[in-house]
């Protein structure tokens, strides 16, 4: 009997090893690590399904990095002092609108970002991290951002168009919270067109209004008509000049929170894009504007690489790295918005959407828009934040994509600028529209 139970264990535990050495690894990712065609089960769950296919199909490289700074360290001063100071200050009411605690009301300033702390198991988890991640853009100040809108198709380049970002900044820090709101404005935004010709001059103009009720005011010039048009809020989600993106995907998303029902799907590791591992220096002029630097580094897509074999479209340098990371459910309550639901892939420590999956109103997917992100500082760490490098979205369905270049060496990114309040009226936009 001993013989035949100590031969039962050796089979049992022969048994168990060989399923054990069969079972595969479970999918993960290292710095140092190149996942492509050949490798990408490294990166499965990891990234959301469309891009994933992307590797799979060679149109994709990622390059496996780590970062040498924590984001963590990358908070302007102003907020880490909110950390210890502002957690549970404010909440959200039943309009899903940011308030004060303590008078249930909406506050006149948020002077950092609203939700300081945020318990895991908050029912609003979602929206406060969103509302995080738009007020992390505002704790850079007011901005100047040139930018080139790049369109790609199978062969390569199709177009490029040249535009600025002028972004008023009236809340989410100390200096927004001088400024006279009386109004409860959020920001102002002008995007401007400048070249080619053929539609150059076209702008559009935005007011976003803390008020979780009242909708954004939108303005619109096109050259061709040469009349200033409000525009619909519906008219957020149309294909903005033609491109495979709409204004609500800029930065993930820019649109109004309360516009959308939300969901949090899980918190997972994701695999995410950098512009570089290292922070990007920040220079200050004589304006006393923070800016960046054209030693930035440059993220050449495919069609510019020769010997590229991916797509034409895929930035072939940016680094990726494993965060944690929130997954949501965003589902408009309009029923004419274009999109059907969206799921967003959001950085747990910075707020940043890394990724939209866009589907249509079938439920069926249609395209994904993901960004990159950027640390910048000083030399002296005195100006630190964290911000947007580049935004990408793939059609998926005409094989096509739109890069916006946002921070490169060709565009001088400037943060904290001194921007003149009459230039986001009626009359001040219109000196824009030529």
């Amino acid at each position: 009997m001993k013989k035949i139970a100590g031969l039962t264990g050796f089979l049992l535990t022969t048994l168990w090893l060989l399923t054990f050495l069969n079972v595969p690894a479970s999918a993960d990712v290292a710095p140092g690590d190149v996942i492509d065609k050949t490798n990408w089960e490294k990166a499965e769950g990891l990234l959301p399904a469309s891009v994933l296919d992307w590797v799979k199909k060679g149109d994709f490289v990622l390059q496996i990095g780590k970062l040498s700074y924590n984001t963590e360290d990358y908070f302007p001063d102003f907020q880490e002092k909110a950390f210890k100071t502002d957690v549970g200050k404010y909440g959200l009411d039943a309009d899903n609108g940011i308030i004060d605690v303590k008078t249930g009301k909406l506050p006149k300033h948020v002077s950092a970002l609203p939700f300081s702390k945020i318990d895991p198991d908050d029912p609003k988890l979602c929206e406060k991290v969103m509302y995080n991640s738009h007020y992390m853009t505002y704790q850079r100040g007011s901005t100047r951002l040139p930018a080139q809108t790049i369109a790609v198709n199978r062969s390569g380049l199709e177009r490029e168009s040249d535009s600025y970002w002028y972004q008023l900044t009236m809340d989410g820090n100390p200096k927004a919270v001088q400024l006279p709101n009386p109004k409860g404005i959020e920001k102002k935004a002008i995007a401007v067109v400048r070249k080619p010709y053929d539609v150059a001059g076209t702008a559009v103009m935005l007011w976003r209004f803390m008020s979780p009720t009242q909708e954004d005011t939108s303005f619109g010039y096109i050259p061709a008509i040469r009349r200033v048009r409000r525009m619909s809020p519906a008219n957020r989600s149309d294909a903005f000049m033609g491109s495979d993106m709409s204004m609500d995907d800029a930065n993930g998303y820019d649109g109004k929170i309360t516009a959308f029902t939300w969901k949090l799907l899980r918190k997972q590791d994701g695999i995410i894009a950098y512009l570089s591992a290292d922070p990007v220096l920040l220079v200050k002029n004589e304006a006393g504007e923070w800016h960046t630097t054209p030693a930035i580094r440059a993220i050449p897509l495919g069609f510019q690489v020769k010997g590229w074999q991916g797509a034409p479209w895929a930035p072939t340098n940016l680094v990726w790295v494993k965060r944690p990371v929130y997954v949501f459910e965003m589902t408009p309550k309009d029923p004419y918005y274009n999109y059907g639901p969206q799921e967003l892939w959001v950085d747990v420590a910075t707020y940043a959407v890394m990724y939209k999956v866009i589907n249509d109103k079938a439920r069926n997917y249609w395209k994904t828009f993901y960004t990159s992100s950027m640390c910048v500082a000083s030399e002296d760490k005195a100006m630190k934040f964290w911000a947007l490098a580049g935004q990408y979205v793939i059609d998926d369905r005409t094989h096509h994509s739109t890069i916006v270049e946002d921070a490169s060496p060709r565009n001088i990114w400037n943060y904290w600028v001194m921007l003149d309040p009459y230039d986001f009226t009626l009359g001040g936009f219109q000196k824009f529209c030529k």
